[in-house]
Formats: structure tokens, C-alpha cells, sequence
């Protein structure tokens, strides 16, 4: 009976690190083109269709408050910018685009 909670123990802690790692930048990338990820979403509804970010820079001004979230590092990163809570560019490589 130990062997089997031992089990289990190990299957849950396999889940929730796979919930709570970041996002691999080609799992962005498929949902970007997907269309699942477009200009306008919420930080949440980001955060569910990609998971945590690699980093997260707050910047805040007299305003408006500006977030860029990056997925993945050097240049495979996938930069997502949020102004005001909500997506407002996408920025892949040396390519920029407000989707």
C-alpha cells in the first residue's frame, strides 16, 4: 500500500511542476500562430494558454503601467508586451509585430 501513495506522490508532484514551469518559447510560438494568443487577451488568459513566463519587467509611468513577459531566452525568446492589463504587441525575434 506504501508503494502505491509513493506513486501517486510522485504522479501529483510530476503534474504540478509541469503546471507551474514556464512555457518553452515553441509552445508559444504554436499557440501565437494558432491564433489562441492575440492582442487584447488578459494577463490570465495568457497565463492559462502559456504558463508562467521565463521573466517579467514592470515598468510604470505618471500614465500608464507597461509589463513585458518573456517566454523562452536569447534568441529563441518571445517577448509579450501589456499595457494597462492587456496584450498589446508581440515581438518574435527581429520580428515585431502588434498582431
Amino acid at each position: 500500500m506504501r508503494s502505491v501513495s509513493w506513486v501517486a506522490l510522485g504522479l501529483a508532484l510530476f503534474v504540478l511542476a509541469g503546471l507551474t514551469w514556464g512555457a518553452d518559447s515553441g509552445h508559444v510560438r504554436e499557440q501565437i500562430e494558432r491564433r489562441r494568443i492575440v492582442p487584447g487577451l488578459s494577463f490570465r488568459d495568457v497565463r492559462a494558454a502559456l504558463g508562467e513566463p521565463t521573466k517579467i519587467t514592470k515598468t510604470r509611468t505618471y500614465w500608464e503601467t507597461k509589463e513585458d513577459w518573456v517566454y523562452g531566452e536569447g534568441v529563441d525568446a518571445v517577448s509579450l508586451t501589456f499595457q494597462e492589463g492587456k496584450l498589446q504587441r508581440i515581438t518574435d525575434g527581429l520580428r515585431s509585430a502588434p498582431r
